[in-house]
């Protein structure tokens, strides 16, 4: 059951001379797939942003998985006597990405269908599932830790720039998004950390989207093998990784880092 408390406290809580002991699980994004430094993605900079700010004992611990769903991330704290629901217990900082692989997976499974009404009705379906699945992540979350600042990334839609006109991977993202802000808000010291900038790179006015989105190219390929894209050209979006046209750059991870350093000062989780 969800804690329908979720205020911010005006106390800080870490000092500069306490342990910091940050906690990261999820997906591909915490794994740090894209990061050309292959040294963690958010994770090891917003460690690096901690120690810059005079935090002077910070660890952080590394579990994102490749390619995770909800339900998968879920049941990896469920088997409870492990390294991960371990450190989550000792965590006083806790940071998760969820939900890419979750919508990725069901637009890919629905992709071919060609009945709205049917394509709609299926993804009702996943995003009930979604929604299922989180709550319970959430939950045993705060099961295994009751008390730690815990923040949850929103997810973006990295072939955005390739395909500005293909509205329907837009909306779904933009559904997720607001699945997760709504179920994080039920839970005491939960926040949402909002990533869609991600999605637009370095087209960030509504002028230069327009211009995208009223251009003629035209690109031959499913939305969702950006992989047969020609490298060679490097990537679209400034924000994106020219490897897979899909996960952050380092650019994009220090975004993501910004964008949480931001949400734990706000809510007065750190100086």
């Amino acid at each position: 059951m969800s804690e329908k408390l979720n205020s911010n406290n005006s106390r800080v809580n870490l000092s500069k001379n306490a342990k910091v002991n940050i906690v990261a699980l999820g997906d591909s994004l915490t794994q740090g797939v894209g990061d050309p430094k292959k040294s963690g993605g958010y994770v090891s900079r917003i460690k690096t942003q901690l120690q810059k700010r005079g935090y002077k004992n910070v660890q952080s611990y590394n579990y994102g998985i490749a390619g995770q769903r909800s339900d998968q991330i879920n049941a990896r704290i469920q088997q409870n006597k492990n390294q991960l629901t371990n450190q989550l217990r000792k965590a006083n900082v806790i940071v998760i990405t969820v939900g890419g692989n979750d919508l990725l997976q069901s637009l890919q499974k629905n992709a071919l269908i060609s009945s709205d009404s049917a394509f709609e009705k299926n993804m009702d379906v996943a995003i009930k599932t979604y929604q299922n699945n989180l709550q319970s992540l959430l939950s045993h979350v705060r099961r295994v830790n009751a008390t730690a600042p815990t923040y949850v990334y929103g997810i973006y839609n990295p072939v955005y720039v390739y395909f500005p006109n293909v509205t329907k991977i837009s909306q779904y993202v933009d559904k997720f998004n607001v699945i997760t802000s709504h179920k994080v808000k039920q839970y005491r010291k939960m926040h949402f950390v909002d990533i869609i900038a991600l999605t637009y790179g370095q087209f960030k006015t509504k002028d230069q989207r327009e211009k995208l989105e009223n251009s003629n190219k035209t690109i031959s390929i499913n939305p969702f093998n950006l992989i047969e894209l020609d490298g060679s050209q490097g990537e679209i979006n400034n924000y994106i990784s020219p490897d897979d046209h899909f996960h952050p750059n380092d650019k994009g991870y220090d975004f993501m880092t910004s964008q949480l350093l931001n949400a734990m000062k706000k809510n007065n989780d750190i100086k």
